[in-house]
């Protein structure tokens, strides 16, 4: 027998059937979940960024020392050319003018400094007025030729006082002499043996780094000696080098050189050095 079956009820049956799987699939929600939308945020709370301390420049080891700034070394192990002497004359002030320090020999002509060191240098020959009464002055500052008078003199391209950085000094009540066997009479170079450092400068030829009397063969050898032996030649490297190396914080708490300090730092890789750079 044929049946024939009206569409509108499997409509309804399928409709009903629906609402019943929906009815079944939701009876075991719990009533108090709210859907996605009503979800209370949760903030997120993320690390609290923190300064980077401040510290002292990163130890870079070199073969041309002329980079380290106030640190810089020259000597007959590493040497500079006129043009380079030249380029670094006009980075100077005339400390006369700027400061009222005069020189104490008219044919050393006119002293001059960079312009950091010289303001150092100001503070530190007011403070020996100030302390002592005197006035120190400059017998030779920057210098653009070497000497060759023996020992106790560098060619051109060899000599500390390349750097503008450095300044020979003495009380004028001693007169023009420059010789360390005067040192015991010298209150001036004593004060600055003790004193400098505050100031940023360094005794730069002390007599235990000399690597020898003044009668033998210079000698600058790879264990950081100068070469020379002078008590009035004092060179700015800032306030901190120079209480390191005045203190002997890498030197056992012994007066330091400079070129010692720069290889116990790790800043030159060898002190016997390039023949330029």
């Amino acid at each position: 027998m044929k049946m024939n079956i009206n569409p509108y009820i499997i409509i309804t049956v399928v409709i009903i059937s629906a609402a019943i799987t929906t009815i079944m699939m939701n009876s075991g929600k719990p009533e108090n979940v709210a859907s996605p939308e009503e979800t209370e945020e949760v903030p997120v709370v993320l690390p609290t960024a923190t300064a980077t301390p401040t510290s002292t420049p990163e130890v870079v080891a070199t073969t041309c020392p002329t980079t380290l700034g106030n640190l810089m070394l020259i000597n007959p192990n590493f040497t500079v050319s006129e043009d380079w002497i030249a380029a670094r004359a006009n980075e100077l002030i005339n400390i006369t003018e700027k400061y009222g320090i005069n020189e104490g020999n008219v044919y050393n002509g006119v002293p001059r400094m960079m312009p950091e060191a010289a303001e150092h240098l100001n503070e530190m020959l007011t403070a020996y007025t100030a302390e002592t009464g005197g006035t120190m002055t400059t017998r030779s500052c920057f210098r653009a030729r070497g000497t060759s008078c023996g020992r106790l003199c560098y060619a051109t391209g060899t000599s500390d006082h390349h750097t503008g950085l450095t300044c020979d000094l003495v009380d004028d009540q001693y007169g023009d002499t420059l010789d360390t066997d005067y040192l015991e009479t010298h209150k001036d170079w004593q004060w600055l043996k003790a004193n400098s450092y505050k100031y940023g400068f360094i005794d730069r030829f002390p007599e235990e780094w000399a690597g020898g009397p003044m009668s033998e063969p210079i000698n600058v050898d790879e264990n950081g000696t100068t070469g020379l032996y002078e008590t009035w030649h004092y060179r700015y490297v800032g306030v901190e080098a120079a209480t390191e190396i005045a203190t002997g914080k890498y030197n056992n708490g012994k007066y330091d050189s400079l070129e010692h300090y720069l290889k116990m730092r790790g800043f030159l890789i060898n002190l016997l050095g390039p023949a330029s750079c």
